[in-house]
C-alpha cells in the first residue's frame, strides 16, 4: 500500500539569501526559479505594477498550502523563490515578476481569522490566509 502524502503546517517560510542580491541582479534563468504562478484582476495587477501593494493575500485552502507547499519543496532544492504574476488566463496576457519576500527575506506567513487585516477595499479579511511578501522585480530568460 502506497504511503499518503505528507501534509504540512504552513505557517511562514524564509527564503536562503541570494549571491550579489543587494547589487543589481542579472536576469534569473527560468530553470533556476521556483516559480509560483498568481493570476490577477486588472486593479490589483496595476497596483503591483506601480509598488503600491507589496503584499498579495490567498485565502488559507487546502488548494493553497498544497501549491504553496510544493512552491516550497522546490526552494529547499536550492532554486530562487519567485513571484509570478499575470493580469487575466490568455497566454497573451501581461506578466510580471518578483523575487519573493520583503526585506526580511519572509516569503509568506500565514495568518490565522483572529488576526484583523484590514483590507483597503475589502474590508477586513474574516477567514485564515496566506500574506506573500512581494521582493524586488525581477526578469526571467528562458
Amino acid at each position: 500500500m502506497p504511503s499518503p502524502t505528507p501534509t504540512y503546517e504552513l505557517v511562514a517560510a524564509f527564503r536562503p539569501s541570494i549571491q550579489g542580491e543587494e547589487s543589481q541582479m542579472k536576469p534569473l534563468k527560468r530553470s533556476d526559479c521556483a516559480i509560483l504562478h498568481l493570476g490577477l484582476k486588472r486593479p490589483w495587477y496595476r497596483r503591483i505594477d506601480r509598488g503600491e501593494k507589496r503584499i498579495e493575500f490567498r485565502e488559507a485552502t487546502p488548494y493553497w498550502q498544497t501549491r504553496i507547499a510544493n512552491w516550497m519543496r522546490k526552494i529547499h532544492d536550492g532554486k530562487t523563490p519567485v513571484l509570478e504574476f499575470q493580469n487575466g488566463y490568455s497566454r497573451y496576457s501581461p506578466r510580471m515578476t518578483f523575487i519573493a519576500g520583503d526585506g526580511s527575506r519572509l516569503l509568506f506567513e500565514k495568518l490565522a481569522a483572529s488576526d484583523p487585516v484590514q483590507h483597503p477595499d475589502l474590508g477586513e479579511f474574516p477567514k485564515a490566509r496566506y500574506c506573500l511578501f512581494i521582493g524586488k522585480r525581477v526578469k526571467l530568460e528562458d
